[in-house]
């Protein structure tokens, strides 16, 4: 699996597992929203997992629900998720977050044509730490 596609893969897994924990999710009979909302979640998750054509589609889809349903659970959110999955979640995302996640596409864009491996998390983390010493 491409390394873009295994960080949102664990990104959303991640997700899945810290909201489990927060109410509406953590509650034993969950109402009917809650529970589609989890199902497409889980649909999305395979869908990423089999690599499906148009899952960035839904998984746009998934976290602007999420934003708009859950708000107070908007903080468990990896902002770089809403950076690689595109589209409306870019909207959520400030000036500064977006500039640095540019930084991070022309990092990776390197690499590759470079055919070197990378950990996308190890890339995120030099350039924040990068960005915190200029300022």
């Amino acid at each position: 699996m491409e390394s873009r596609t295994q960080y949102i893969l664990d990104a959303f897994s991640d997700l899945r597992q810290r909201i489990a924990e927060h109410a509406p999710f953590n509650q034993p009979d969950l109402a009917e929203e809650e529970l589609d909302f989890l199902t497409k979640w889980d649909e999305l998750t395979s869908n990423i997992q089999k690599n499906t054509h148009d899952y960035t589609f839904d998984a746009q889809e998934i976290l602007s629900r999420f934003i708009r349903c859950y708000a107070n659970l908007v903080p468990l959110i990896k902002r770089e998720l809403l950076w690689f999955v595109g589209g409306e979640c870019l909207h959520f995302l400030g000036d500064e977050e977006i500039a640095l996640y540019q930084q991070l596409e022309d990092r990776l864009y390197e690499l590759d044509s470079r055919n070197e491996t990378y950990d996308i998390t190890k890339e995120i983390s030099t350039l924040r730490g990068i960005s915190t010493q200029i300022h």
